[in-house]
This record gives C-alpha cells, structure tokens and sequence, in this order.
C-alpha cells in the first residue's frame, strides 16, 4: 500500500508522466478504473506546464439533459455544465481521489474565516468582472445570496433558509450568519447541488429583468455566453478578461469555446464521440464502460463520490411483518451485494453496505453492524420473529430500469432464503402516491452519494417527515442526533455523533443497499487538464492535445 501511494504522489506532484504512471500503476496491479479516475482527478490539471498545455479549439460536450433555464438561481439543474462553466460561486469542492474527501477551494473567494459558529467571513478577490463589464464585489454577492434565498422559484432556497444575516462589510468582505450554530454551512455553499450562489450580474440583471436572464447569462466564469438553441445546443466563448491565469502565464481558459450538445439518446453521444465529433460525454451509463475499454482513443474518469446507490430499501414499520425489527435485519441480511454488484455493475463500483454512508463520509465506521449475505442468519431470524416457514411480503419498485432488474434479483435472492417476494412494478407517479400514503411493505429507489459533501445534507433523507425519507420511518433519537452533528463544529466529535446515528440506522435495519455505482464520464484521448466540481465538469485548464 505504501508503494501505491508514493506513486500516487509521484504523479500527482508531476514527478513522473502520464506514460509512466500508467506504466508503473499497472505492475502495481491498479484497475482501469482507479488509474483513469488519478489522471483525470489528481494529473493532467495540476501537473500541466507552459510546454504542455495548448491553446485554441472548441471542446464538444454531450449531456442528456436539456438547459432549463440560464438563470443559475431558479434552474431546475443547478449542476449543468453550463452553470459551471460560464458563472462561479465562492467557493467550490474539489475531490480528493485517493480518500474521497471533498475539499473546499476558493474561487470568487481567496479566503475565510469562522470567528463562531454562527459566522463566516469571506475576502472577496479583487478585479474580477463580469461578463458585461461590471464588477464584482461584495454587495454584488451579497444581493445574489439574498436573491437566491428569498426568490420563490429558487432551488436552493430550503437550503439557504439557515441563513439569518449577509451583510457586505466593505467592498471585498462579505458576512453570513446563520440562525442557529451551523458546522456545515461552508461545505454546503460548495456544493453544485447544495447551496452554491453562483455569481449573476446585478447589472445585467437591473438593465433587463429577470425573464431576459433566462436566456442569457451574464457570469464572471472562464466562458461566456454566446448562443443558445433551445435543446438543441449551447455555444460558449473564451472569456478573454478571465482573472485566473493558466500554467503559461496568461488568463485562463486554454479553449477558444465550448459546444454543450443536448444529446438524449447515449448510444448517439457514444457513436460521436468514437467518430470524433464528441470530446466528452458527462454521465455516461455503465453498460457503455465496456465500449469505451476497447476503444484506444477513449477514457474514461470514475467520480464515486457522485455516484448514486443502487438500490436505497426502505420498509414500512408501522405494519406487519416489517414492524418487527428481526424480519427487518432478516431481509438486510438476504441480500448478495457482492453478486448484484458482479452482475450489475459492469466492473465499476462496489458493494454498499452501509446506506448513504461511503468511506469519506463523517460517521463512516466498518466496526458498525454490517449485513453481508448469510442465509442461515436470515432463516434464524425469521424464526425468532415467529416465522418458522418463512414469511411472504411485496416489493415495490419503479418500472424503468434498472430497478425492474435490481427487483428481479433481490425477488430471486429473498424467496430462496425464506422471504417469498412478489414483485409490484408501477410508474414513478403511482408509486410515489403509493409509498407516501404507506401502502406498501417494503420498497426501493435510486439514492444519493451526497453525504459525502457533508452528513447535514442527510436531513431530508432519514429525519422523521423528511421529503426525501421515502419509507418514512421516524426515530427521535437519530433526529437528534442529527442536529447535534449539524451544530457540532469539532470534526472529532462530529465524526463520533455521526458514527452513533449510523449505528442506530444499522442496528434498528431502517434502510438497506446494494451497490454504490459512480459517475462515469468519457472523453477522447485528447482531452487534457480534466477537473470536476463534485461531479460536473470544469473544464477552465482543459485542452485539446
């Protein structure tokens, strides 16, 4: 492990090349997967040099969703590749590939500082303009902060509702308090999909109105916007007075634009990438990885701190059978994750023991209970709860896959164990109406790596009445635990409190899971100086080789 990581380090601090780490990390028996998420992640952008990088071209970009809306505040897809590539926030996350962890990294911010618990204080950074001339300074942010916490169509006001006060101290300091004490603020002003307030033109904005912002946007980003034909494509530009410089001393971005094709069908975007008429497809689907390994003119980068878990299963405990807690553990424990994930994951990915919880999520501990597949310990259970013979039970699932697949499996899995499973597959509506009025016995959906930004984001997803606690159990202890985590600002007993309501979720069986499958993104091999925000590309130090 120790040569592993010198290597890595090696690499990462551009001591050795691209060629020889590959070299080198395949005698070291690396998988495609972990050598290609390190050169993406952790190489070509932060060994680039003067003689590496190379200006000019336009980079194609295909993603299977549709542009919404330009104004970064209301859109409906806070993490699309044009909000990150044409507006900026004040801080953001970069991940760090060998551990997971997401790291916080200033951009409109240089730095910041916590005087209590209620407080951050940002330095903003100084001669950044907008895309249309006007400068950026604090009372600019702090009007975008506002706006985006009080607009009624804001995505991220439920978010942002924390906030009590922003205040601009002086033109390059601006001051956020919040309500009560928060830990996690920072980290969550980070997050493309948390509460990031990427940075609009006030300017723009006041010259205009709002329905004029949602098809044009005026950011400080690398890029600026150029054209939009509505899904179809977007066209963006080089930002000439970026105030970021690359590694040959002039400003970023090495590209002379962006194409952003709205591509819906992933077997099209694939075929035009191995013709040459794609550089990068964000979110590509697993089974597609395959293609891309024999292909020696692509790659492909693994975010599995992005990914999604499939599958998140809850049950209903206010009724038989699944009110009795052993039947619960009985079901957790009929589960091959090993084998689904064998099946299912098409090499990417792994087995997920632990529900929302990965490794570089707060709280994460494999001391804590964990069901892996025994068979015996189903059927003791079982009989212990006062079924002998076995117990039958219905399973509701989604009907679109893979979820009618996953449910195949885990039907086959249960029913040889002693769980007699009958598999319901309904519409998303119609199960969304199903599960929420608790008509049904055990269900599963798609869930969410976003604990790994921070645990606080868990609210909606285990607290009693939380919108995203689709089987609905309700336990006042891990409510409370989850707000002492929120309000704790020492990291050690943050990690502790954590820890304590994972082990109550484990041990109480409230929600079970399969397997975790990252995102995966695929690019020609010209694409260099790769970065992702989370999981959306940034591509301010890409080019093209």
């Amino acid at each position: 492990m120790n040569r592993e990581n010198e290597l890595k380090d090696l690499f990462a601090h551009g001591v050795i090349s691209r060629r020889e780490f590959i070299v080198k990390a395949g005698l070291l028996g690396f998988s495609a997967g972990a050598i290609q998420s390190l050169l993406a992640a952790g190489g070509p952008a932060a060994a680039a040099t003067a003689e590496q990088v190379k200006r000019g071209g336009t980079l194609t970009h295909a993603i299977n969703w549709t542009v919404p809306s330009m104004d970064p505040h209301i859109s409906t897809l806070p993490q699309h590749a044009l909000n990150e590539n044409a507006y900026e926030g004040l801080v953001r996350l970069r991940a760090d590939p060998k551990t997971w962890e997401q790291k916080v990294v200033g951009v409109l911010a240089e730095s910041w500082k916590s005087p209590d618990a209620k407080t951050i204080v940002f330095k903003l950074r100084q001669g950044v303009q907008f895309h249309d001339g006007s400068n950026f300074d604090a009372q600019v942010a702090a009007w975008n902060f506002l706006r985006a916490r009080d607009h009624p169509k804001s995505m991220i006001k439920a978010t942002l509702k924390v906030i009590d006060s922003i205040k601009a101290l002086d033109k390059q300091t601006l001051e956020i308090k919040t309500k009560d004490d928060n830990a996690a603020l920072l980290r969550i002003l980070a997050h493309v999909n948390g509460g990031l307030v990427r940075m609009v033109s006030k300017a723009a904005f006041d010259k205009n109105g709002e329905e004029w912002l949602q098809r044009n946007a005026v950011g400080t980003g690398p890029f600026k916007f150029k054209q939009w034909i509505t899904d179809d494509r977007v066209i963006l530009e080089r930002n000439v007075d970026y105030w970021e410089a690359g590694a040959d001393g002039k400003p970023l971005p090495y590209l002379d634009g962006l194409l952003m094709r709205y591509i819906p069908d992933p077997t099209v975007s694939l075929i035009d990438m191995r013709a040459g008429a794609v550089h990068l497809i964000e979110g590509m689907t697993l089974k597609d990885i395959a293609t891309l390994k024999m292909d020696p003119n692509l790659a492909y980068v693994e975010l599995p701190w992005a990914g999604q878990i499939y599958f998140m299963m809850g049950f209903n405990t206010g009724a038989s059978p699944f009110n009795d807690v052993r039947v619960r553990q009985a079901a957790l424990y009929g589960i091959d994750r090993v084998g689904m994930h064998k099946t299912l994951g098409f090499g990417v990915g792994a087995p997920q023991y632990y529900g929302n919880w990965f490794p570089s999520v707060l709280g994460y501990d494999e001391s804590v209970l964990k069901y892996e597949y025994n068979p015996d310990k189903v059927k003791q259970l079982l009989k212990e709860a006062g079924y002998p013979d076995g117990v039958s039970i219905e399973l509701k699932v989604i009907a679109r896959e893979p979820e009618n697949t996953i449910g195949e499996f885990v039907q086959q899995m249960w029913t040889t164990v002693g769980i007699k499973t009958k598999l319901v597959s309904q519409e998303r509506l119609p199960w969304i109406d199903a599960v929420r009025a608790k008509n049904f016995q055990t269900c599963f959906w798609r869930g969410s790596s976003i604990a790994g930004v921070d645990p606080d984001l868990l609210r909606t997803v285990v607290k009693c009445g939380g919108p995203d606690n689709w089987s609905q159990f309700c336990d006042p202890e891990i409510d409370r635990l989850m707000d002492q985590g929120g309000a704790m600002v020492d990291a050690k007993k943050r990690q502790e409190i954590y820890r304590n309501e994972l082990g109550l979720i484990q041990e109480r069986a409230y929600v079970g899971s399969g397997f975790l499958a990252p995102v995966v993104s695929g690019y020609r091999n010209e694409v260099q100086g790769l970065d992702f925000n989370f999981a959306t590309p940034n591509l301010r130090a890409s080019w093209l080789k």
